[in-house]
């Protein structure tokens, strides 16, 4: 046996571990005076001493009722004094992101004299400027999100308005902190060498340096590469790896793992590329994933419950899945950052397991007996559309799936934030759908469109979405977390598409397809199960 070679041309891996969490309120205030109301403030004029309205209201103001609940904060023939409501400053906590939201309604301001405005501060200081003027005339509730810096240690929040009239309105609603965990840091793997001894003993000494920015234990494995970096799929025995190998490592330098090559089972001879993994077993949730609460909703015939989950924003693109399945089969191939369609039921499918695989997550799907991994399925598996039930789902793996028809619902419909909107985001398909009337029958870029209620875009319209489910009738009688029928030769379809007319993009409205039939709007959108 020639010595041997590791060839130097340094990999090291270390495994993304970033831990997703759902945003916690950290401050409210909704004027409901409720004991949730809590981010304090200060109103000048103070509400009873005016002559003017300043001040909370549960009446129809310029067209305006509450946002949320049933009062919110009034501004009405101010008398061009400027109003105002200041924040109590708030010191946050280490460890969070923070993000700041707050709704405003408008109506009839001048664009010259009249203001509605706000000021969002960082400091424990008193001064107001970085002031941020609003559409002056809105004339409906509308949305402003503001991220807190990170390393911010203070908040404090001043809104402002000054006009003159009794048919000029400006009004607040539903003020909210969020703070969101620091998502953990992935470990790092550095300085890593590998050398054989000339003794003739055929060991190989491996150091590397290990740091985990969250003082997390870490697990450590080291595998080789025969093809030049195409996979790395040499596992040396753990009987012949011993010193900083295995479970449960602390960070340090100049880490040393022996390797005793000689007694492996396969050639050694040639040259090899080498990785050693660090892994501090946290599950990445992607960034672009929303956070959908457990919640029940009433489909229009039953009561259904689903348990938490995480949804992409988007639809998923024509990059994402070329960059897992090495293809693109889309129609629409000039949309910039379009969503893949021409996919099938079948294509979705493989795409979760192949993405879960590469992320090293529990793939959800396995075919007949024949496991998880697409590779080993028999051939022409997603050619006959009657193959489509011997695809069975692991409910409680960690990798992508497609969502149940109940869940999409549930998600586009708002989760427990829903508004009832007939589309998902509004009762104004134009402002959240490319349909047929508006799309000029091509998809287009995801994400262009008003999201909803949780943030989630193209849930009405673009292309239709795959849902795992076999078609077929709602059961009657409360349901928690169901699958769809258990036989039958269609899949779900939700969501409607740019080629379709507007009924078909409504929450509640179901299509169906064949597991093998694509189209130039057919499309999915993944899901994961909270870590």
């Amino acid at each position: 046996m020639r010595p041997v070679i590791l060839r130097f041309g340094l990999i090291v891996f270390a495994m993304l571990l970033s831990f997703s969490f759902f945003a916690e309120t950290f401050a409210l205030q909704s004027f409901e005076s409720q004991t949730t109301d809590t981010w304090s403030y200060t109103a000048n004029p103070t509400p009873d001493s005016k002559r003017v309205w300043w001040g909370p209201t549960s009446e129809t103001m310029g067209g305006a009722t509450a946002y949320q609940g049933s009062y919110y904060w009034a501004g009405w023939d101010l008398d061009n004094v400027e109003s105002t409501i200041t924040f109590q400053t708030l010191v946050l906590e280490a460890g969070f992101t923070y993000n700041v939201s707050f709704y405003y309604f408008t109506k009839n301001l001048a664009i010259t004299n009249d203001y509605c405005r706000y000021s969002v501060k960082y400091d424990n200081g008193i001064n107001w400027d970085n002031w941020v003027t609003v559409n002056n005339n809105s004339n409906a509730w509308t949305a402003v999100s503001v991220d807190v810096p990170a390393g911010s240690n203070y908040l404090r929040m001043r809104l402002s308005s000054k006009f003159d009239g009794n048919t000029k309105y400006a009004h607040w609603d539903y003020i909210k902190v969020e703070k969101n965990p620091i998502p953990n840091t992935a470990p790092v793997v550095s300085n890593v060498s590998a050398s054989q001894r000339t003794d003739g003993s055929k060991i190989v000494d491996i150091y590397y340096d290990l740091y985990d920015a969250d003082d997390e234990l870490c697990d450590i494995t080291f595998k080789l590469s025969a093809n030049g970096g195409d996979s790395f799929d040499i596992i040396p025995s753990s009987a012949n790896l011993s010193g900083d190998f295995g479970d449960d490592l602390p960070s340090g330098t100049n880490k040393h793992i022996i390797w005793n090559a000689g007694a492996e089972s396969y050639p050694m001879d040639g040259s090899y590329l080498y990785r050693v993994y660090a892994d501090d077993g946290n599950t990445p949730i992607p960034e672009n994933f929303v956070f959908v609460e457990e919640g029940t909703f009433n489909n229009g015939t039953s009561d259904v419950t689903v348990s938490s989950f995480y949804i992409d924003k988007y639809e998923l693109t024509q990059a994402e899945y070329q960059a897992v399945m090495g293809v693109n089969p889309s129609y629409y191939t000039s949309v910039t950052n379009g969503p893949v369609e021409q996919v099938s039921w079948f294509n979705a499918i493989e795409y979760c397991n192949r993405r879960s695989m590469q992320e090293r997550l529990d793939p959800c799907y396995s075919y007949s007996t024949y496991g998880t991994n697409p590779d080993n399925w028999p051939s022409g598996w997603n050619t006959d559309p009657v193959n489509h039930t011997n695809v069975s789902c692991n409910w409680s793996a960690n990798g992508y799936r497609l969502p149940t028809e109940m869940e999409w619902m549930f998600a586009a419909r708002g989760g427990n934030q829903t508004h009832n909107y007939t589309y998902s985001g509004s009762n104004d398909i134009d402002a959240v759908a490319w349909y047929y009337n508006n799309s000029g029958h091509t998809t287009h870029t995801v994400g262009t469109k008003a999201p909803n209620e949780l943030g989630i875009y193209d849930m009405s319209g673009n292309v239709w979405e795959n849902c795992w489910d076999i078609y077929g009738d709602y059961p009657s009688g409360p349901q928690t977390n169901p699958h769809g029928d258990t036989s039958g030769s269609n899949r779900v379809l939700r969501g409607g598409s740019c080629n379709n007319v507007y009924f078909t993009c409504d929450v509640s409205f179901r299509s169906t397809l064949r597991p093998i039939d694509v189209s130039n709007d057919f499309g999915f959108r993944v899901i994961r199960l909270s870590p």
